[in-house]
């Protein structure tokens, strides 16, 4: 019998793609089990199975029940989630062919709360929130810096934040300014509230010194400070109206807790010292004990110079503006 070559190559086609089906069902296996809850075996529904290694899974039914198929022949770890349950992992061996039964019993897990803020519009959680708000726990800063103002506080803390010193002055205040500065005329200073009242942080006082007056926020004492918070952006504007343009700074006070009370008493000394070198004045000397005989003088023949006189102000204790500044602060809490 004569058979056309291309009839057979048609036919051996055919029979690998009928047969590929099956040689490939050979091959693989099938996982099948029910998720419950370890304490009362109530089925849980919604649980993520995922088989590591692989990008297979599924999700278990109404009644915790859950069907992987199609997996190749292996050993591979089977992974349950749930939210509200921990996670649990079993190894399973994935027979060709074969179905695998399995059981999760899943055990509750406490699940941690969601940060809180509170904002002069009520307490709302942390993820919720969409106003810039930067958190600073004073204990936490304290126990590892050293902190002698409000200022030192907030240096370096915020993002955004910047403290400028004013002058070089001992107790002298610092500008604060939260995203930079906003108006050429107008204050660029930032609201200040502590435990809800609304505080003056104007440095319009009759203290100064050298033409510079303390800053408000200094006044406040790091010790008594339990949190501050920065609010930043225009969102402030919308939570304590236009004037807080500039943003806000919200600081909490420690209160009391129930337990033995708890005394401290602390001290802290500083000073400033000028190490600038000032050169000295010089002055020539005639005969007749004048001291205006310069060096010109001389050489145009008006005077003659009969010695030399120096003297420096700056360096005189006693006329010179600039002393050592010092700082004494003590204080005691219960």
């Amino acid at each position: 019998m004569n058979v056309d070559p291309r009839r057979l190559g048609f036919l051996a086609v055919s029979c690998a793609c009928l047969c590929t089906p099956a040689a490939l069902f050979g091959q693989v296996g099938t996982v099948t089990g029910v998720a419950v809850d370890a304490s009362s075996s109530r089925p849980l529904a919604g649980v993520q199975l995922t088989l590591q290694g692989t990008t297979s899974g599924g999700l278990a039914d109404a009644s915790g029940r859950f069907v992987l198929t199609g997996l190749p022949a292996g050993t591979y770890e089977l992974r349950a989630e749930l939210i509200g349950y921990r996670t649990e992992s079993i190894d399973i061996t994935v027979i060709a062919g074969q179905t695998v039964t399995t059981e999760f019993r899943m055990s509750a897990a406490a699940i941690s709360l969601d940060a809180v803020t509170v904002t002069v519009t009520g307490e709302r959680r942390a993820r919720e929130l969409g106003n810039a708000v930067s958190m600073i726990e004073a204990v936490d800063v304290m126990d590892v810096a050293p902190v002698r103002s409000m200022a030192d506080l907030l240096q370096g803390r915020v993002s955004s934040v910047q403290l400028v010193g004013s002058t070089g002055a001992t107790g002298m205040g610092s500008r604060i300014r939260i995203r930079g500065s906003s108006s050429i005329s107008l204050s660029n200073e930032p609201l200040l509230y502590v435990d809800g009242i609304r505080v003056d942080n104007t440095s319009d006082i009759s203290v100064s010194a050298g033409g510079q007056s303390p800053s408000r926020l200094n006044d406040l004492n790091p010790e008594d400070i339990e949190s501050v918070e920065v609010v930043k952006g225009p969102a402030a504007a919308t939570l304590y109206g236009t004037e807080a343009a500039n943003g806000v700074i919200r600081v909490t006070t420690k209160q009391g807790r129930s337990g033995a009370a708890r005394w401290s008493v602390w001290s802290e000394m500083g000073l400033i010292e000028d190490r600038a070198i000032y050169d000295a004045n010089y002055a020539g000397l005639t005969a007749e004990g004048g001291a205006g005989c310069i060096l010109e003088f001389e050489a145009r023949g008006l005077c003659e110079q009969v010695g030399v006189r120096s003297y420096q102000p700056m360096n005189d204790p006693g006329v010179s503006p600039v002393a050592t500044g010092r700082r004494t602060q003590l204080g005691a809490s219960v």
